[in-house]
């Protein structure tokens, strides 16, 4: 996968999980896999470049649509992330850079895992409780904080004209396992976490409900105020909330960069003893002006940064060992585990990815293993503890039939795998799944639920079966759960994808390693499909793009196609890639350095595949021209050094012709 494909492949996810987090109230995933994520963004990102939609320079996500909605007086931002005191003391040295000073005191607080929320004061009565929402906007649910007993509905001390303040809504994990008992007892469905819990609590319509469940609050930033309120440092700011009798937490210090770090470490250290959940702890600037004066990057102060703590470890007992079964055919193991809550989530499956890390492990069903959430994507098991097994331990059965289909399964390396293509259900479904998916075929109306009743009632047992669905309108209209709209709705959208762009049905045919910009080269070079389904090894390895794996993969798919292709084709009518009216740059490759006055990096690369070029990352000999603006760097020395023809700033609206 290529880099720009895996940016937008993370920005994607990403953003999917800014929407469950910030308006779902619903997270799949902890606060450390998200970290993760991030992470490898910013960095790919970092030797790319961003565009302004992208997560590392929004926050959160747009507030849905069931409460009324407040723009804050002042953004509620995130914070940028450090893992350890080497990347602090690098966040300290841009501050004195930046500040010309020698030393910085900071305020050190823990980082709570719950819900964002700012209360607004006006002549000290409290009018207006909002969550944070996309930062810019949130939802106002002043009814449900008002039931917080220690939130004072009055402020008495130094109060000013209006004020903001800024805090965070949880639960303590006390009153979080008794509200989910009662809610289990009455025969609901439990909440997955405590985060969770103050979401779903927070954001409901029933006051009456919210009274019963125990909200708490600590109150940490100052948001905007008018102009009769002033304070010189956080400190102060304290001072001012203890004062006012508003809840703030007792593990607040102050001090230097060394007493910052074992402040933090502190923190750290309490964390299991905690009633209540943090995922870190938050290092800011003391003195007000200091901040002021230091101001914002981007979504973030340059003032204030989340030392974030590594993911928990716990043990848990492996109740059973299985196997799953992929869109390719890769039978992946897993273990069912005894459920257990790290990093804000329940752990209940985690993967063992394939036969070569089951014998590494050497896990056993009944054994305790230690399950980490960090740096991964998904939960891993660390480690067997071997040492306390009792001989109640069974060893794993590896399968030797497919658990979807039956079909007989064959080693491929360190892998499982089933050759029975779409003819076995787990792959059909995921094929299925990957086929309609937004960046595919974009075909609405199609879920998990319905998915699984198409493919479960024989209505889908191959792809071009959802180009013939209307035949089974009256079962379908029938079908529990599903209504009339609904099922018109489909037949709309499935009527409406019948006529793809050609790099859209290359991609919805999911070639292993072809992605978006892998199906765009593979458009744009043989221009109507019958030409690249033709296509010898040699063909395409004529592609700058294409390698030697890439295109076996290709060739392979279409000798042995999986998906019936020709069936699918009676059923659409692909439309042939036709370059721009103004095509010029068709086929260029073209690389973009440094930055500019009159565009961003993302505009360039937008207008030059309008016209048929090639953006590229990276500078090669296959480069045909280096488009640069200010601190162009190692690029243009690579450009210069092989020859290729240079493009400032002052040229490029006539090299591009616009």
């Amino acid at each position: 996968m290529s880099a720009k494909d895996e940016i937008n492949k993370l920005k994607k996810e990403i953003e999917r999980h800014n929407f469950l987090y910030h308006s779902k109230n619903n997270p799949e995933i902890s606060d450390a896999e998200y970290d993760a994520l991030y992470q490898r963004l910013k960095s790919l990102e970092s030797n790319l470049s961003s565009s302004e939609d992208s997560p590392t320079k929004t926050v959160g996500s747009k507030p849905s649509k069931g409460f009324v909605k407040h723009t804050h007086l002042k953004p509620m931002l995130s914070l940028s992330n450090v893992f350890n005191e080497e990347e602090f003391n690098k966040f300290e040295e841009r501050i004195l850079k930046r500040a010309n000073i020698d030393k910085v005191i900071y305020a050190v607080e823990p980082k709570f895992d719950g819900i964002g929320i700012s209360l607004t004061y006006e002549d000290g009565v409290l009018t207006k409780a909002v969550t944070r929402g996309d930062g810019e906007v949130g939802e106002v649910v002043t009814e449900n904080i008002k039931t917080i007993s220690k939130i004072p509905q009055k402020l008495t001390f130094n109060v000013p004209k209006v004020i903001e303040l800024r805090g965070e809504i949880f639960f303590n994990l006390d009153d979080f396992d008794s509200i989910n008992k009662n809610i289990e007892k009455e025969g609901g469905k439990t909440f997955i976490n405590p985060r969770n819990a103050a979401a779903g609590t927070l954001r409901n319509l029933d006051v009456g409900i919210v009274k019963q469940r125990p909200l708490n609050i600590f109150l940490y930033a100052l948001g905007g105020t008018s102009n009769d309120f002033s304070i010189d440092s956080h400190q102060d700011f304290i001072a001012f909330l203890e004062k006012n009798k508003l809840p703030t937490n007792d593990l607040i210090s102050f001090g230097d960069a060394v007493k910052a770090a074992s402040s933090v470490k502190k923190i750290l250290d309490s964390r299991e003893t905690l009633n209540y959940e943090i995922d870190g702890a938050v290092v800011k600037v003391n003195d007000i002006n200091l901040q002021e004066k230091l101001g914002f990057v981007s979504k973030a102060p340059r003032w204030a940064v989340a030392w974030k703590f590594p993911a928990s470890e716990k043990f848990s007992k492996v109740n059973d060992i299985l196997f799953s079964v992929g869109r390719t055919g890769i039978v992946t193991p897993y273990a069912t585990i005894e459920p257990v809550l790290i990093s804000g989530a329940n752990i209940s499956n985690v993967t063992l990815h394939n036969l070569d890390e089951l014998k590494r492990l050497d896990i056993k069903v009944n054994d305790t293993v230690l399950v980490k959430r960090a740096g991964d994507v998904i939960p891993q098991i660390t480690k067997v503890n071997q040492e306390i097994r009792d001989g109640s331990e069974r060893p794993v059965t590896v399968p030797e039939f497919c658990p979807s289909c039956g079909s007989e399964l064959r080693e491929d390396g360190p892998f499982l795998r089933c050759h029975a293509g779409m003819n076995c259900p787990a792959q059909l479904f995921g094929y299925f799944e990957h086929f309609v998916s937004r960046k595919a075929m974009n075909i609405d109306g199609l879920g998990y639920k319905i998915n699984t009743h198409l493919i479960n009632l024989g209505y889908v047992k191959k792809v071009a079966d959802l180009f013939k669905l209307e035949r089974h309108e009256t079962e379908l209209k029938s079908l529990e759960g599903f209504g009339e709209k609904s099922i018109d709705n489909l037949f709309a959208s499935i009527n409406n994808a019948r006529k793809p762009k050609l790099e859209t049905f290359i991609n919805a045919l999911g070639i292993p390693e072809v992605g978006e910009t892998t199906a765009s080269s593979l458009a744009r070079h043989f221009k109507e499909f019958q030409s690249l389904r033709s296509a010898s090894l040699d063909d395409l390895l004529q592609l700058d793009s294409i390698g030697e794996v890439v295109a076996k993969n290709i060739i392979k798919f279409f000798k042995n196609d999986p998906v019936g292709i020709d069936d699918l084709l009676d059923q659409i009518e692909i439309e042939n890639y036709v370059a721009s009216a103004d095509s010029h740059l068709d086929g260029v490759r073209i690389v973009i350095t440094g930055s500019f006055t009159e565009f961003s990096r993302d505009e360039l690369k937008d207008i030059i595949k309008s016209k048929g070029g090639i953006p590229s990352s990276s500078v090669s000999a296959n480069t045909n021209y280096l488009l640069y603006g200010e601190k162009a760097g190692s690029k243009f020395k690579k450009a210069t050094e092989l020859g290729v023809e240079l493009v400032d700033e002052t040229k490029i609206k006539d090299f591009l012709k616009i």
